[in-house]
């Protein structure tokens, strides 16, 4: 038996199997028999296919539930701001709101996909001159490298210069594909002209305003009492709470207003080199691109191309401002005749590049220069030493730091107690006030819809409805207010009416009106349906003069205010009339109990020939836009395609 096993073991099926073994541990790896793999992402896009279906090979962009929670608070935020009290927190935090915020992430992915795949990049001379061109970088007009520092060192959290300007590069990517497609938009004069007769058309029409006529007897007690078993869920009040509260605010802290000379000495000492303006260089250059991909003898016909240019630009009385105008393939600079502006080496992302430069003494010409984008030929025209900045300079900006330190050393230690106390003793926030030196505060009754102040926000209500604060009479986590961590609250449910249903009793008249509502509506709509299917046999509105009063209104175009909106609705829907022919009728719905018969007489396109040529222009703009929005949609749409999207909801 044992010499049998032998041969099997050594003969061909063994080996295939062998081989299907070997096979299966390369694909899937022998961990995936042990231990089971939990996805994380709230989105992952497939940037490059596994081999065979499998994820070797594979290539991932994943969006993670911290990205996109920081991408839907920040759309909460501009939507506070911009809707003010009318911002409605409850209908903000809904799955198909947190679907449209992932798309908007996720379309940016793409794009930069999308540019990644088809070699867009942006040059280190677009980049400088689009940071350059920000005002908020610019003293007097003009870009100032100190201004630049001290916004970055300011943002919340503090940003350097290669974190920022690797974000402004990206953003310029993510708007190249799109501009292309704005760009390329085209609208004819027959569009903007169809569009004008469209627009500027008027109707003259005719419509028979229908009398309801309801002769029911007054609805009865079991009527009114069928109605309300009927509709119970009309006749409750919604859930309220009032909430007490204890509010910790940084900005109204008690904090020092000024800071000595001696601290801020001491700290500008031990920040010194953050106190240093960089040396600038001021540079333009002809960039000659090549192709991704390009062989040997493309590189090199590209090369000796860039030689000649050196040789060019380094001959007496040489304008090297021209010679950028007709050759340089840098769009960005190509028409300021190769100007690049004040560069420092932290700025120039090519380092080939700021090597060359930095060699370099003014006035004088690079050798040709090869980076990821081609071959450069690199003007060096003057140069700004680096040197320390004075104390005296910065002063400002180091007491204000201080300050903030300060303020925030207090806010840290303040709410480090209240979390201590809170903790301790979660029945009651008087002890904690009191311990403080803290008021309790309290909202008027709220829903879970929310309220104004605190109760606007979306953690505020849901620890407020939370198990543990309704129902067990908790004081709640300490919640943060905004991103800025320098804002909290702790809340207690003062007061608590549950949902109810009003009796009949109480809601009698309501009921009665809601019947008397629902009966109105159902007998103009039986009306209305009857007449509208005797003009379908034949029947003109003028014999059906005794269902209501008919109008005439001539002139009226699309956006006429003297009618009711469905009644223009359903007359510009309307085909136009024929001679000899009776006109077709619509049926327009002006209120759930009021209804009209409508019928167009005649029809006056608009006349493009009145049409103002600056009008003429703004719209053919718009439309170039409104093309190019589409076809940017159906973009996206194809590169969900070449770039599969999974979306993971239970992660939003």
């Amino acid at each position: 038996m044992l010499q049998k096993i032998r041969e099997m073991a050594s003969g061909w099926m063994a080996k295939v199997l062998l081989v299907v073994i070997i096979v299966t541990f390369a694909l899937w790896g022998i961990n995936g028999y042990f231990s089971g793999q939990t996805d994380t992402y709230a989105a992952r896009i497939t940037l490059r296919a596994g081999w065979l279906g499998t994820g070797i090979g594979a290539k991932y962009k994943d969006i993670t539930a911290e990205q996109f929670r920081r991408k839907f608070d920040q759309e909460r935020q501009r939507q506070r701001a911009e809707l003010g009290a009318r911002f409605d927190a409850a209908k903000f935090d809904t799955i198909a709101n947190k679907r449209e915020v992932m798309d908007q992430v996720v379309q940016r992915e793409l794009l930069i996909a999308a540019a990644a795949r088809d070699g867009l990049a942006v040059s280190d001379g677009e980049l400088a001159k689009a940071i350059a061109a920000m005002p908020a970088f610019q003293v007097e007009g003009k870009f100032d490298p100190l201004r630049y520092k001290e916004l970055l060192a300011g943002q919340n959290p503090p940003m350097s210069a290669p974190q920022y300007e690797a974000t402004v590069r990206e953003d310029m990517q993510v708007r190249t594909l799109p501009a292309e497609l704005v760009s390329s938009g085209i609208t004819s004069d027959n569009d903007i002209d169809e569009f004008v007769r469209l627009k500027g058309q008027k109707r003259d029409l005719r419509y028979l305003d229908i009398t309801v006529h309801d002769d029911a007897a007054a609805p009865t007690d079991a009527e009114l009492q069928a109605w309300y078993t009927a509709h119970t869920a009309d006749y409750r009040t919604q859930e309220q709470v009032t909430l007490e509260y204890l509010e910790l605010d940084a900005a109204s802290i008690q904090a020092p207003t000024s800071i000595d000379d001696a601290t801020l000495h001491q700290r500008y000492d031990e920040q010194k080199n953050r106190y240093i303006e960089p040396e600038q260089r001021l540079a333009s250059h002809i960039l000659l691109n090549v192709p991704t991909g390009a062989n040997a003898a493309t590189e090199k016909a590209v090369q000796a191309k860039a030689v000649a240019l050196v040789a060019q630009a380094r001959a007496p009385g040489a304008d090297f401002a021209a010679l950028a105008r007709a050759n340089s393939q840098d769009e960005g600079s190509k028409n300021l005749g190769g100007d690049l502006g004040w560069l420092t080496q932290k700025v120039i992302e090519q380092k080939a590049f700021a090597s060359a430069l930095y060699a370099l003494k003014p006035g004088t010409i690079s050798d040709p220069v090869r980076s990821n984008e081609g071959w450069h030929v690199i003007q060096l025209r003057d140069v700004r030493p680096g040197r320390q900045i004075p104390f005296e300079t910065v002063r400002a900006e180091l007491e204000k730091n201080e300050l903030k330190d300060a303020r925030e050393k207090l806010y840290s230690d303040r709410s480090g107690k209240l979390v201590d106390l809170t903790l301790k003793d979660s029945t009651s926030l008087v002890p904690v006030a009191r311990e403080l030196g803290m008021t309790i505060q309290k909202t008027p009754l709220i829903t879970r819809a929310g309220g104004t102040g605190i109760a606007a926000d979306p953690n505020v209500l849901k620890a407020a409805f939370s198990a543990s604060v309704l129902e067990d009479g908790n004081t709640s986590d300490p919640i943060e207010i905004g991103k800025n961590h320098d804002h909290m609250v702790v809340v207690r449910v003062a007061q608590h009416l549950p949902v109810k249903t009003l009796p009949l009793a109480q809601m009698r008249e309501r009921v009665l009106a809601d019947v008397q509502a629902d009966r109105r509506a159902k007998a103009a709509k039986s009306q209305a349906d009857t007449l509208f299917a005797r003009t379908a046999k034949g029947e003109s509105l003028d014999a059906l003069i005794g269902a209501g009063n008919i109008l005439v209104v001539p002139a009226v175009t699309r956006d006429a205010t003297m009618l009711a909106q469905p009644v223009i609705d359903v007359a510009f829907r309307l085909p136009r009339p024929i001679t000899g022919k009776p006109p077709q009728t619509g049926l327009a719905q002006i209120a759930p109990d009021h209804y009209a018969l409508v019928e167009v007489t005649q029809v006056v396109d608009g006349d493009p020939k009145t049409l103002d040529p600056t009008i003429r222009a703004s719209l053919r703009q718009q439309f170039a836009e409104a093309r190019a929005a589409v076809e940017t949609r159906a973009f996206l749409d194809a590169l969900k395609r070449v770039f599969p999207v999974k979306i993971a909801e239970d992660r939003l």
